[in-house]
């Protein structure tokens, strides 16, 4: 079993879609309709319902990919479907639902109290109409990114502590007729380094574009602050955790890599053993 053939739909997309899965996606439809309402009362951006809005089609994104868990399928099983396909579809459905529930006259009604004079809203200004298709576009990509990030940070590191063999046949992370406490190690190594690979960009990005560090000489030269009050520049902290990860990131490769020569050289080791 490889990673390529266990991602692919063998079974067609009813194989990889549980009818819970249908069943959030359809739970999609309530929660976009009230929360249509309650952000078109939210003039001024202060409550959540904005984000839970347009973040409604991660909920079955989510939910799909962790499914793999206690399915018994491989960690990769149907992955094309469940992190593309799945958020596709929600989005849409969030999206029609948004565009009928605009024109409906409760949310007419809330928005024409709440608007400004000249029809600003922080969510739904007057001059952009009806939000369907920003919406489509974001429920898509915040879909498509929290399955991704589900996948990497959860579903990898469980299935690798769980089924370490099963892991390690499925990425080639190790030999597959190697020491089971070797392979599980080697199998927990493969998953943070994946884990790295995301994080550690995404931390030093993020970071360095909050950060009041204009390059790393500051950054460094302001650690004994950020030592002493870590909390008081969330963006430097996060920075330079991004930064502290590289030399982790370099050793799990290192470790990864080289866990086949480690496994045939104690191979061989066992082999000389019983030749004496």
């Amino acid at each position: 079993m490889t990673a390529a053939r266990d991602a692919a739909p063998s079974g067609g997309v009813r194989a990889h879609v549980s009818p819970v899965t249908w069943l959030m996606i359809g739970a999609t439809i309530p929660l976009t309709i009230v929360a249509m309402y309650f952000t078109a009362l939210d003039v001024q951006g202060e409550t959540l319902w904005g984000i839970v809005l347009f973040a409604a089609p991660t909920v079955a994104a989510v939910y799909t990919v962790l499914e793999v868990l206690w399915t018994g399928r491989g960690p990769a099983s149907g992955m094309a479907v469940r992190m593309l396909l799945v958020p596709a579809i929600s989005a849409v459905v969030s999206a029609v639902t948004i565009a009928i529930t605009y024109a409906l006259p409760p949310v007419q009604q809330a928005l024409a109290r709440t608007r400004l004079a000249d029809g600003w809203h922080y969510w739904f200004d007057a001059e952009e109409g009806n939000p369907w298709l920003l919406s489509l576009l974001a429920g898509l990509f915040l879909g498509i990114l929290a399955g991704l990030a589900t996948w990497v940070f959860v579903v990898l590191p469980v299935t690798a502590i769980r089924k370490p063999r099963e892991f390690a046949q499925a990425n080639g992370a190790g030999p597959d007729d190697g020491d089971p406490e070797a392979i599980r190690r080697t199998s927990i190594g493969f998953a943070l380094l994946i884990v790295m690979i995301f994080l550690i960009p995404t931390l030093i990005v993020v970071g360095a574009g909050g950060a009041q560090a204009d390059d790393l000489g500051e950054l460094f030269a302001g650690l004994p602050h950020l030592i002493a009050d870590p909390f008081s520049t969330p963006g430097d902290l996060t920075w330079l955790i991004g930064i502290l990860l590289i030399p982790v990131g370099i050793g799990l490769f290192w470790y990864v890599a080289s866990a086949p020569g480690r496994a045939r050289r104690e191979a061989e080791r066992h082999r000389t053993e019983r030749r004496r």
